[in-house]
């Protein structure tokens, strides 16, 4: 007959026991309470059915006057880099700092403890304004080209009827021109 884990977990050590026993409890009146315990056992990722998204963002760059197609020709590093550093930059443009949002809906009333670090902790408006120059020389070193000149554009898509890209708006999100 198979003796259940935490039966073997008893008679070997009761204090290890205790422990597993008081892990599962804890857990369990967190997850009852809505409350997030540890990084690494959070039920609610798995929780949902995913849903397919109402558009698609994607990133048009456009480096003196030629569209660059980032998806094929480099790294994947520099892949990531130039679609996710413009997403977060979007969206700190629009909504502030996400890790400062963030902070403030999850300590609640204890965000005080967070108010001297601000500066030093999260992006201001001054840095968020700095993005482009930056982006600009990351885009030099990708490309290994210099840049007079350079846009990006945020396009909405959506699939039709017949599986087709089409682009339902479209917004510039930094214009560039370093012309001499």
């Amino acid at each position: 007959m198979k003796r259940l884990f935490l039966y073997k977990v008893y008679c070997y050590n009761k204090k290890l026991f205790l422990f597993f026993a008081f892990f599962a409890f804890v857990t369990i009146i967190c997850n009852l309470t809505g409350n997030e315990i540890t990084p690494f056992y959070v039920w609610g990722m798995y929780s949902q059915k995913e849903k397919p998204p109402e558009y698609y963002q994607i990133y048009k760059i456009t480096v003196n006057d030629k569209i660059l197609d980032y998806s094929t020709g480099f790294f994947p590093a520099n892949h990531f880099f130039l679609q996710s550093s413009l997403s977060y930059y979007l969206e700190m443009k629009e909504n502030g700092d996400p890790l400062k949002l963030f902070l403030q809906k999850k300590m609640g009333s204890k965000y005080f403890y967070v108010l001297p670090y601000e500066s030093s902790v999260f992006n201001s408006s001054q840095n968020i304004e700095k993005f482009p120059g930056w982006y600009k020389k990351y885009l030099e070193q990708t490309t290994g080209q210099e840049i007079k000149s350079y846009k990006v554009e945020v396009l909405k898509a959506i699939y039709d009827n017949r599986n087709r890209i089409d682009i339902i708006h479209s917004e510039t999100l930094i214009n560039g021109d370093y012309q001499k």
